[in-house]
């Protein structure tokens, strides 16, 4: 097997933050998040200078990521700025594979996606919003020429795990692990706060 077949190319966007808290009450801290792939893989993103609760990062980075079935999840940590400069965690969250990688999300396929930050003691502290996309494989030609019938309608709007509605009615995928157990359509659960696109602006 070929070293393209072990590992995919991810380009993924920090994006932003909204209702940021620490300790139940809003921050009003500089803050930046840190993407971490796995154990040895993880990249620090851009402080947000103006500091507050709805952070704007707008952060790109370029990675890669084994999918040999070792990573089961992106986890997506956000960190404030003590005026001594040091770093205190406001919250993390789990991104599974799964919701960017396969079924509803073929490679070449943008995705937006919104998750909520729990704190270390499992509160929930804000939600962070990112893309990803997996770049697709010139070598793999399932994916070099897709189906008509594999592509998306226009009508189809990229939803997390953790967060998606579309015309009030909740799409609701496949379960994880990572999150809490609820019967729903089909057996499928979703849990979170809808994804509302493209524009992200800080409140007046």
């Amino acid at each position: 097997m070929s070293y393209s077949r072990l590992k995919r190319s991810l380009e993924i966007e920090l994006i932003s933050a909204e209702g940021l808290k620490v300790n139940g009450k809003p921050t009003k801290r500089k803050t930046f998040g840190v993407v971490i792939i796995d154990q040895e893989t993880y990249h620090t993103c851009k402080v947000d200078e103006q500091g507050g609760s709805y952070p704007i990062w707008k952060d790109r980075i370029k990675t890669e990521m084994a999918v040999d079935g070792t990573v089961r999840f992106i986890s997506v940590e956000v960190f404030y700025l003590t005026s001594g400069g040091a770093k205190k965690s406001v919250g993390v969250a789990k991104i599974p594979v799964t919701d960017f990688m396969g079924g509803f999300a073929p490679q070449g396929h943008l995705n937006f996606l919104s998750y909520r930050l729990r704190d270390e003691y499992g509160d929930k502290s804000g939600i962070v919003n990112v893309s990803i996309m997996v770049k697709p494989d010139v070598n793999d030609v399932k994916y070099s020429s897709p189906s008509p019938l594999m592509v998306p309608s226009l009508g189809y709007t990229a939803c997390s795990s953790q967060a998606a509605a579309v015309n009030g009615q909740m799409w609701r995928p496949r379960t994880s692990s990572s999150m809490a157990t609820t019967t729903g359509y089909g057996g499928r659960i979703v849990t979170g706060v809808p994804v509302n696109w493209p524009a992200y602006q800080r409140p007046l």
